[in-house]
């Protein structure tokens, strides 16, 4: 998802407090990239002592069922990993090792807004499903990408976890801040940079110290499954024709997206291989009225995704993190009968 439904929001999240080594300033107004985990501390099965046993299936409202109260191990905070310059090969390096275990890999992302628009008199709602891709194309050709949020789960919904420096028990997710976005240069919508300043992105800092989109691509994809072994992949996203898009054209080093809407398609089941899903699309397909046309939050408050921050999230992380609460729900709860296997491939808008 974009910044560009960004008007007229709340700031709705705040990251947790660095944590880092005592008085080392942050590189960004949200935490700098958290130093690596303890050994074992991101246990495919916890140590004895360590974690509390996982929860019973229907025991939180995302694994489906009524909604009832939490147990500890539901409750447990999530640590949004910041991902930088300094870090991300370390970062990818546990993705990639979490991987067999956590096989659904659900992305978000931010950008500086939609440059390019349709036609004058004409609403994005009244686009073919090829002009609507026509726009996404002007638009991710031509502008870089600021942020990518990644939250990776099992087939119940489990984010890994890991411990904080406290030693408490945490659900881990990544939020990767790219240095490519050049705010002086590159074409923007002003009202998406200005509110994604609101969010605390500072986009001076965001060109030194964030990871350039080239270098990530080379690491995300040494330790991505080789090509053959990527069927076991499950990607996923909230109305993700940009976020889809931008994962392509980083995959694909850069280079404009394809023509048509079919070769793009084509070019996701090539370099992402596995499957693909938008949540939004199986929202606002799967019969629920109260799903259709409400949005990210409005969707997770309809199936009572539990909020992990005290704000709403904004920013590429916990969108992705709420994105993957939703895909859950709507898979193991909503859409039982075939686990949402009918929309598989059906991205929202083309």
């Amino acid at each position: 998802m974009s910044s560009r439904n960004a008007a007229g929001a709340q700031a709705m999240f705040r990251h947790p407090p660095p944590l880092s080594r005592a008085g080392a300033p942050p590189m960004f107004p949200y935490p700098p990239p958290p130093p690596p985990l303890p050994h074992g501390a991101v246990p495919f099965v916890p140590p004895v002592g360590r974690f509390p046993p996982p929860p019973p299936r229907g025991a939180v409202p995302y694994y489906g069922g009524a909604v009832r109260p939490l147990p500890p191990a539901a409750a447990m905070n999530v640590e949004m990993r910041s991902v930088t310059a300094a870090n991300f090969a370390s970062e990818l390096d546990l993705i990639g090792s979490l991987l067999p275990a956590f096989p659904i890999i659900v992305v978000d992302t931010e950008y500086p807004g939609a440059v390019h628009r349709p036609a004058a008199g004409k609403r994005e709602s009244q686009l073919t499903a090829d002009e609507r891709y026509a726009l996404v194309k002007a638009n991710v050709d031509e502008l870089p990408i600021v942020q990518l949020g990644i939250t990776i789960c099992d087939a119940q919904g489990n984010l890994p976890r890991g411990v904080d420096l406290a030693g408490r028990p945490v659900e881990l997710a990544w939020e990767v801040n790219f240095s490519d976005f050049d705010v002086r240069r590159d074409r923007h919508v002003p009202e998406s940079a200005a509110f994604l300043r609101s969010q605390g992105i500072d986009f001076d800092l965001a060109r030194a110290h964030g990871v350039a989109s080239a270098a990530f691509k080379d690491k995300l994809l040494a330790v991505l499954p080789a090509p053959a072994r990527r069927e076991a992949l499950t990607w996923a996203a909230f109305g993700g024709a940009y976020d889809l898009a931008y994962l392509v054209k980083m995959l694909a080093d850069g280079q404009p997206l394809p023509e048509t809407r079919e070769a793009f398609m084509a070019q996701v089941r090539e370099l992402l291989g596995g499957r693909v899903f938008d949540a939004k699309h199986m929202a606002e397909n799967c019969g629920r009225g109260d799903l259709r046309g409400v949005g990210l939050r409005g969707v997770a408050a309809n199936l009572g995704v539990p909020r992990h921050f005290p704000e709403p999230p904004c920013l590429a992380g916990p969108k992705s993190l709420t994105a993957c609460r939703i895909y859950t729900l709507l898979r193991r709860n909503v859409l039982s009968a075939d686990g949402g296997a009918s929309h598989e491939g059906l991205i929202d808008g083309l």
